[in-house]
C-alpha cells in the first residue's frame, strides 16, 4: 500500500516542476515611446560660462553701487575673472565686449544700491566668499616638546622680599 501512495507523491513532485517550468515567463514591459520635440531650446551652455556671465553682473553692480572692495578681494575677484575667460578661449576684446554687454542689461535692470537690497546682498555673498579666501590662516600651534620663549623675567630689584 505504500508503494502507490509513494509512486503518486513522485509522480505529483516531477508533474509539479514540469508545470512550473512551462509557465509563462512573464512579458517585457513595453518599451517607453521617447519624443524628441525639434523645437525645444536645450541649455547648452557651458557651466564656465554661466559662472562669468554671473561674475560680470557681481563686477557690474560693483561698479554701478560704487560699492568699497577690499584690495585683497578684488585681486582674487580678478584672477577668477582671467581663469574663467581663459577657459572659456576668450581673449581681451572679447572679454571686454562680454562685460559690456552684461553690464548694460544689469543698468538696464537699475540695481537697487541701499544696503541690505537683494543686489547687494548678491554683492556682498561674493565678497565674502573671496574675504573667506584671503583670510590669513591661523597660526599654527607649537608643535609638542617644544618650549614656547619665556617673557623677559623681572628684574631681581622688583621681586617681591622673601618672606622671613
Amino acid at each position: 500500500m505504500i508503494r502507490p501512495l509513494a509512486a503518486l507523491a513522485v509522480l505529483a513532485l516531477l508533474t509539479g516542476s514540469a508545470v512550473a517550468q512551462d509557465a509563462a515567463a512573464p512579458a517585457p514591459p513595453a518599451a517607453t515611446d521617447i519624443v524628441i520635440d525639434p523645437a525645444a531650446s536645450l541649455d547648452t551652455t557651458p557651466k564656465q560660462a554661466n559662472m562669468l556671465t554671473g561674475f560680470y553682473a557681481t563686477q557690474a553692480v560693483i561698479e554701478l553701487c560704487a560699492v568699497p572692495i577690499e584690495p585683497a578681494i578684488a585681486e582674487g575677484m580678478a584672477a577668477d575673472r582671467v581663469r574663467l575667460e581663459t577657459a572659456l578661449s576668450m581673449d581681451a576684446a572679447a572679454a571686454a565686449k562680454a562685460y559690456g554687454l552684461v553690464k548694460a542689461d544689469v543698468e538696464k535692470t537699475t540695481p537697487d544700491c541701499a544696503e541690505g537690497s537683494a543686489d547687494r546682498l548678491g554683492v556682498d555673498a561674493v565678497t565674502a566668499i573671496y574675504a573667506d579666501l584671503a583670510a590669513p590662516a591661523p597660526a599654527a600651534p607649537a608643535p609638542a616638546g617644544t618650549v614656547a620663549p619665556a617673557a623677559e623675567a623681572a628684574p631681581a630689584a622688583e621681586a617681591a622680599p622673601a618672606a622671613q
